[in-house]
């Protein structure tokens, strides 16, 4: 008989973290599972690490791959996976003993999503689970978007569960070359399928924030790689998602795609002509929305400035990451 959820988890050199992840998993309350496990070519050990694994988990079916992402390691798992519904774990996260038990019971031909809360932790630091039933609700289409624009729940891939029906049905897979940013394409572009959601009121995931991670990376660095050009395009993406189904929440995903244009602007080192023109068109357009939010004040001053003149906004906010150069290039204004 086949498995009832099939779990997806890409592992890249993550001998440190995979055991810990792989073992909360296996010491939970519910095994009508397969979890498929891919190491993405890793090069310190943890294929061999899972070779040891899959030996003690018979659950585990392991594929070896050449180096290729996180979003090609996903899609192979997906391709692969067998189980009625599908659910993503990273590699060096953890789960509830009764995360799986508690989503999977409320998946069926009429819920097309299940929703945790989840925890946020730096590594090392203290975490607390929820181990107790978890209490739920279902919502609606408009809410169900709502939460997902929200912190609490958000757009992951990894505190949900979808039906791979319709992930088939819709080809629904995660964009390549599209680094940091990929779990939210595929989120919203599955939720565009769905009419209603159970949402679990408990935190039942913790996602651990490492020194190296993606968004670590972007918050702590004063510059960035071109890499996150895809941050701002992935909420205009959710912002363009809402607007079809729910117009009246739309100011939120605009609000946010017009900071992260200019956060992304102003980190990033050599950013194209592309680019610098396309973070300008959307700040100019939409910079009035910033003003409802007690956060967007400050990018709404500096939407002024880049409304303005992109070289004074450059030299006033980048703060000399080649400001003058940059000038020179972009005659822009």
């Amino acid at each position: 008989m086949s498995p009832e959820l099939s779990i997806i988890i890409p592992a890249y050199n993550a001998s440190k973290y995979i055991e810990a992840c792989i073992t909360s998993i296996f010491s939970g309350t519910y095994n009508n599972m397969e979890v498929l496990l891919i190491d993405d070519g890793s090069t310190d050990g943890t294929g061999e690490l899972c070779d040891r694994l899959t030996e003690r988990y018979p659950a585990i079916r392991l594929f070896h791959t050449d180096n290729r992402g996180i979003a090609e390691a996903r899609n192979l798992g997906i391709e692969q996976a067998v189980g009625q519904y599908i659910s993503f774990v990273d590699s060096d996260d953890l789960v509830s003993p009764i995360m799986f038990e508690s989503m999977v019971k409320h998946m069926n031909s009429d819920v097309p999503l299940v929703v945790c809360r989840y925890l946020r932790r730096q590594e090392n630091e203290t975490m607390q689970l929820n181990s107790s039933v978890a209490s739920y609700e279902t919502v609606g289409q408009t809410e169900l978007m709502k939460r997902l624009i929200d912190d609490e729940y958000g757009a992951f891939a990894w505190n949900k569960i979808f039906r791979k029906d319709i992930i088939d049905a819709k080809q629904i897979r995660f964009p390549q070359n599209c680094r940091a940013i990929e779990d939210m394409y595929f989120t919203w572009t599955y939720v565009q399928q769905c009419n209603k959601a159970v949402f679990i009121n408990d935190a039942l995931y913790c996602y651990i924030m490492h020194s190296s991670s993606i968004m670590n990376t972007f918050r702590k660095n004063r510059t960035v790689d071109n890499c996150y050009v895809n941050l701002p395009q992935g909420w205009r993406f959710c912002a363009e998602t809402v607007e079809k189904f729910a117009p009246e929440l739309v100011p939120l995903p605009i609000a946010r795609t017009t900071m992260f244009y200019q956060t992304v602007l102003r980190k990033l080192k050599n950013p194209s002509n592309d680019f610098i023109e396309e973070a300008i068109a959307y700040v100019q357009q939409n910079k009035s929305v910033l003003r409802h939010y007690r956060w967007g004040w400050k990018y709404y001053l500096s939407a002024i400035v880049l409304s303005i003149s992109y070289p004074l906004w450059s030299a006033v906010f980048r703060k000399g990451i080649r400001s003058a150069q940059i000038c020179e290039d972009h005659d822009l204004s």
